[in-house]
């Protein structure tokens, strides 16, 4: 069963919400804004409204999105696919998602003017190794901090690679400021989730939690398949650490993923 405790985040007053509403959002503490200049970004499939938020902040310097998935035919497919959509919701008088579907005919277009110059995305699929089609998260380091930046943040969404990604990047001891993570299968793989959390406690806090509610909550731990955690690293906190005191999901910050669902409240 997963270790709950050591899930329960520190406190910290300035978290703030980047990306769209419901799935896609993440919560992250507004010092690492301050601090960072440089953003790798794993997993994107059709939404980089996070990446674009993140990349309005003017210290940030270069923006790396690695997705192996994506490229102008699943984006042809998916503006197709949006079009047809968009009449069903229009018909059904579903106004929240006609929202996302509409913006889902633009994609072609919002992903040729907002993927230039210092915002790339690469067509390499995240792993514990290198090769033509996979690439380790040391390597995507050392591409963007030979670019320039050297203040890293990581979001990472990869479908339950991000446990043989992390413990490779984990044993190398190089550091990022935090990492904004959607954890998979952590029920099932509780084991393997526990000892990898406790490794990243070494160096990081845990800034903030939020329960996938597209994922079904396991009856033992009373937590969902699939949570985001953010974590911080611990220099970038000066003052002394208490846990939260939060409810979680945060009213007002915290969105549901799947809109029409409640939100999954988590407890310790």
């Amino acid at each position: 069963m997963i270790d709950k405790s050591e899930l329960k985040p520190i406190k910290i007053d300035d978290l703030i919400r980047l990306g769209r509403d419901n799935d896609g959002g993440y919560i992250i503490p507004k010092i690492i804004l301050e601090k960072c200049d440089g953003l790798l970004s794993f997993g994107i499939n059709k939404d980089w409204s996070f990446e674009k938020d993140f990349s309005n902040y003017d210290n940030i310097l270069y923006v790396h999105c690695y997705d192996h998935t994506l490229n102008y035919l699943s984006l042809l497919k998916f503006t197709v696919k949006s079009v047809f959509i968009s009449i069903i919701r229009l018909l059904t008088f579903d106004r929240i998602r006609l929202k996302k579907s509409i913006e889902g005919i633009g994609c072609i277009y919002d992903y040729i003017t907002f993927f230039k110059k210092n915002i790339i995305h690469i067509k390499r699929k995240i792993s514990d190794n290198n090769n033509e089609i996979n690439i380790s998260i040391l390597k995507t380091l050392e591409k963007i901090t030979s670019n320039g930046s050297k203040h890293i943040f990581i979001k990472m969404d990869i479908e339950g690679d991000e446990f043989s990604a992390l413990n490779e990047f984990i044993s190398s001891k190089k550091l990022v400021l935090g990492f904004a993570i959607e954890f998979h299968d952590i029920n099932t793989r509780s084991k393997e989730f526990n000892d990898l959390i406790k490794k990243i406690k070494r160096n990081y806090y845990i800034a903030h939690i939020h329960g996938n509610n597209y994922s079904k909550v396991d009856q033992a731990s009373g937590f969902p398949s699939s949570i985001e955690l953010t974590f911080i690293i611990k220099n970038l906190i000066k003052e002394s650490t208490v846990l939260s005191n939060f409810k979680y999901p945060i009213d007002g910050l915290d969105q549901p993923n799947k809109h029409s669902r409640p939100d999954i409240i988590l407890k310790f």
